[in-house]
């Protein structure tokens, strides 16, 4: 079986990362996969070497720039002679569906958010003409009317996230003994930085040794410094930046994972990626969360969705037994490890044939 996937993104972010993991993934289960995305911009450069990678589709989204990158697709399905097209956007699901027509592929699409689950008949007509349909996000299922939908949570690479290896915490100037909590994230509106600093600062008062790192960069740091600073937090708080490659050293870093919003994909993969670093997520009660904790839900679930429960929740697992927390967040994520993604994946789709 050979399988293409297509995400038109530009960054890494978003659709792109799990894409492409469920690319790798399928892969090391043997099965001929490829992916294909936007090029141009900087994850171009990232993936430059990774030959079952292809910047096929063009930098812009007009109608000259679809039938080029349509082009494009249907000659590397000629090439690969593709059994099916997995599309991740709602752009490159249109790509998929022009592009299998001609080429009597089979087409596939995963929901990475409920916002592109719209009704107009554009998009019902897209998904009725789709063969299999996956969501990264189990509450995305039901929002999908007279359709099975597969749940494929993001694939967690666990040659990166490995409780094994160095951290960051020499780097920083942060004790080994100093309770650490991380979030990740982009900073800017409505991805609950806020609830972040103002849950830090309850911890504080119960744990005043403890500490805060933020990872991510965007344009709501300039607030956010403030709203620490009007807190009282600002000497607790590390402003870490973006990282990518170094990504597992700083989860390592941490005790505990703040997660308080969902970002622009709904699969919570920060969530997946800690725990793969033996990092205890707590979490906001978010749509599809009870899915990706599985028996941490009791301890990892803050009760009301406000900072002092969540608050409550922190301070109540790190005074607890911080080793077995971690053991049990590091086995829960080996359900989201490659081969339990790809099996997921090949499951649906050799019931195609």
């Amino acid at each position: 079986m050979k399988v293409l996937h297509l995400a038109s993104a530009n960054r890494w972010t978003g659709a792109a990362a799990p894409a492409f993991a469920e690319t790798e993934a399928l892969r090391e289960a043997g099965i001929d996969a490829h992916y294909a995305y936007v090029g141009g911009y900087k994850l171009e450069a990232k993936l430059a070497r990774v030959d079952f990678a292809h910047p096929i589709i063009a930098k812009h989204q007009n109608p000259a720039a679809f039938m080029r990158s349509l082009e494009a697709i249907e000659r590397l399905i000629r090439h690969h002679r593709f059994d099916v097209v997995h599309a991740h956007l709602t752009y490159d699901h249109w790509l998929a569906r022009f592009a299998a027509r001609a080429a009597k592929t089979r087409v596939a699409r995963t929901f990475h958010s409920r916002r592109v689950l719209r009704s107009d008949p554009f998009t019902r007509s897209l998904i009725r003409r789709t063969d299999v349909l996956f969501a990264v996000n189990l509450t995305l299922i039901d929002a999908v009317r007279g359709r099975a939908v597969a749940f494929t949570p993001p694939p967690l690479d666990q040659r990166q996230f490995t409780p094994e290896g160095p951290d960051v915490r020499a780097l920083y100037g942060i004790g080994a003994d100093v309770p650490l909590l991380v979030a990740i994230g982009k900073l800017a509106p409505g991805r609950g930085f806020e609830h972040v600093l103002d849950t830090f600062a309850a911890v504080r008062r119960t744990v005043a040794a403890a500490r805060l790192m933020i990872i991510g960069h965007g344009e709501l740091r300039p607030a956010l410094e403030q709203h620490a600073a009007n807190l009282g937090v600002t000497e607790a708080v590390i402003w870490a930046g973006y990282h990518e490659d170094d990504l597992a050293e700083h989860y390592r870093a941490a005790d505990v994972l703040l997660f308080t919003a969902a970002g622009s994909d709904e699969g919570h993969r920060a969530v997946i990626e800690a725990m793969g670093c033996g990092v205890f997520p707590v979490t906001y009660p978010l749509p599809g969360i009870e899915a990706l904790l599985g028996d941490l839900a009791p301890n990892g679930t803050g009760r009301g969705g406000n900072p002092e429960n969540l608050a409550l929740q922190v301070v109540s697992v790190l005074g607890g037994d911080m080793a077995e927390l971690r053991r049990r967040a590091y086995e829960r994520s080996d359900e989201f490890g490659y081969a339990r993604s790809a099996q997921r994946l090949s499951d649906v789709y050799l019931s195609l044939f």
